[in-house]
């Protein structure tokens, strides 16, 4: 399946810059968060998702801060100031991270629709992937969860090889292995002899995957995804005293995350077509 530009444009829109504050994010998620906590404290009554949003939040800065740490310390190694075991070592620990958070900001997601569904009580409260399957079951479980909050879960066509990978590596004994190459960071999943990652655009050689055109892709589909999630959510709620985006809520960097670099870096490739 060919790159999605489109996502991964969407995703770098998330972050602006102005010269008095430096970078930052206005996305959807982060007026979501501020909507439900301002309004709160004014004692409308929101569905209990309050926490859910703000764990989504948080797993994404994780990954943003686990891709910085990746790239600080290839440059340590690639400076010899980092020893190439603990080089190799590290940075896969950070990439099974990577693939955890991912995961678990998904089973956040279900929580958060399943309370805002049609029919709570008859949609299940089980994570993602159960949601997902569930959905696709039965056509009436579609008006059980509500039009526009189907059509966002069954958007996710990329959350089943994300979740084969960590289930793989936390589960079933999956080892990911990292490569000397002092200015990329290559790795491999593999499950006895297979190799668990190959897609063709972001490989460095048959056999091994560039990182940061991996993670590029996939955390730029995660923003862009929770951008449309959070524009959905928002029609489920009350509109409160505050209004969404009341008070023109950021989060703000002090420099810009280098994981939006190497989304850039997708973008330029001339073999990303779609």
């Amino acid at each position: 399946m060919p790159i999605n530009r489109e996502k991964l444009k969407l995703a770098i829109s998330t972050i602006q810059k102005d010269e008095e504050d430096g970078f930052f994010s206005s996305s959807m998620l982060v007026k979501s968060w501020m909507h439900i906590s301002l309004n709160t404290r004014e004692g409308i009554k929101f569905p209990p998702i309050s926490s859910f949003i703000q764990y989504i939040y948080q797993d994404v800065s994780n990954i943003e801060t686990i891709t910085s740490r990746l790239d600080w310390q290839r440059e340590l190694w690639k400076n010899n100031k980092l020893d190439v075991g603990k080089w190799m070592s590290y940075a896969a620990c950070d990439i099974d991270i990577f693939h955890i958070e991912m995961r678990s900001i998904f089973d956040y997601v279900a929580k958060v629709i399943q309370r805002i569904s049609n029919q709570p009580k008859q949609v299940p409260d089980e994570g993602f992937n159960v949601l997902k399957t569930w959905l696709a079951n039965k056509k009436k479980n579609t008006e059980r969860l509500g039009e526009d909050l189907a059509e966002l879960v069954l958007s996710v066509n990329w959350f089943e090889d994300l979740k084969n990978i960590r289930d793989k590596t936390v589960h079933q004994g999956a080892m990911t292995l990292v490569f000397l190459e002092k200015d990329k960071i290559l790795f491999q999943i593999h499950k006895g002899i297979e190799n668990l990652v190959n897609i063709p655009e972001i490989m460095y050689n048959p056999n091994v995957v560039i990182f940061e055109l991996y993670a590029a892709m996939y955390f730029g589909y995660l923003v862009a995804f929770l951008e449309d999630f959070a524009s959905v959510i928002k029609e489920h709620l009350p509109r409160g005293k505050f209004s969404f985006g009341a008070g023109n809520p950021r989060k703000q960097y002090r420099e810009i995350p280098i994981i939006y670099s190497w989304i850039e870096e997708l973008l330029k490739m001339k073999k990303v077509m779609s």
